[in-house]
């Protein structure tokens, strides 16, 4: 029975989540975008606590026992090994980072304090690597530290350099470094529901098209963004013996987007198709969402548990 209580809630978290996704075709705030996707990427944590807090396995019959252990016992150990591959990552990146970067000219890093303030987001460190390829990278948990290839100032004009690190404050500003970062942690904990990749993709591309957006509401030249952008996309096409995203994957993301980035910063922005939803129409639809997403989770453990013969009046029993 807890077997069919976990698979149950999984089945609807995952119809919950593609109720979410399909809400996202009618928000075009990149924000609050992100929490849907965010929500979408947690859900499944409902069904491994279920598996794993469930109080009632006393009474389940020893044929059904080892499965009903199995199960939520394997998924937390994906869980956790999600968690400390996600650890490997961080520590690793820190180790590549301070071994090869070195602290940026007086110089730029005034002009990135300057375009910090102006982003009001907190100023990073900035490194600069001897590399002869484009290569721009914000990471960092605590203190934010932006890296960038010694290939990007000289081959950048001024504004492409501005447009690129604004690109990359922005990425500070969101925070989407720790954002990714646990994500991903969740992407590989709950590989095995295919709206956990749908939402972690959403996720990736959608953080460079929303600080695309904002460089170009700061600096006015949606043409540098884009020019920088081809840049780096010919320098890509001509190491293909490096892989065309080896290096540039960082700023310009997956293959697919950079064609549909560089067409946004070179056509002009087109109302959007919901531009009657305020954010007081917003609210209700995303408390509505929510209560898709959870009431029936809810009324299936509800049900499980009675089942089970675990009633809430026998609830503080099993708790002492």
């Amino acid at each position: 029975m807890n077997t069919l209580l976990i698979l149950s809630s999984m089945l609807l978290v995952t119809l919950g989540s593609y109720l979410m996704l399909d809400l996202l075709s009618h928000l075009g705030d990149w924000s609050q975008r992100r929490k849907a996707q965010c929500v979408v990427l947690a859900a499944p944590l409902f069904s491994l606590t279920i598996g794993i807090g469930d109080l009632c396995l006393h009474g389940i019959a020893p044929r059904d026992s080892l499965l009903s252990v199995a199960l939520p016992l394997t998924m937390g150990l994906i869980a956790l090994g999600a968690l400390g591959l996600g650890i490997v990552r961080l520590a690793l990146l820190a180790q590549v980072m301070a071994r090869y970067g070195g602290r940026a000219d007086a110089a730029l890093q005034a002009r990135v304090d300057d375009l910090a303030k102006r982003l009001c987001c907190t100023p990073p460190r900035v490194l600069l690597c001897h590399y002869d390829r484009p290569l721009a990278v914000t990471y960092g948990l605590r203190r934010p530290v932006v890296l960038l290839s010694t290939w990007m100032p000289e081959h950048f004009d001024e504004r492409e350099l501005e447009a690129v690190l604004a690109h990359e404050l922005e990425h500070v500003a969101r925070h989407d470094y720790f954002m990714l970062w646990v994500a991903t942690i969740l992407r590989d904990a709950f590989f095995y529901l295919p709206t956990t990749w749908t939402a972690y993709r959403q996720l990736q591309q959608e953080k460079e098209l929303a600080c695309d957006d904002v460089v170009v509401g700061v600096t006015h030249r949606p043409l540098a963004l884009a020019s920088a952008l081809t840049k780096v996309w010919l320098h890509a096409l001509s190491e293909p013996a490096c892989g065309q995203f080896s290096a540039a994957q960082s700023l310009v993301g997956a293959e697919k987007t950079i064609d549909h980035r560089i067409k946004r910063l070179l056509t002009p922005p087109e109302p959007p198709a919901h531009a009657h939803l305020t954010r007081a129409s917003i609210f209700p639809m995303s408390i509505a969402a929510l209560a898709t997403f959870l009431l029936p989770g809810l009324v299936n453990v509800t049900l499980m548990f009675l089942l089970m013969g675990c009633g809430p009046a026998l609830l503080p029993g099993k708790l002492l």
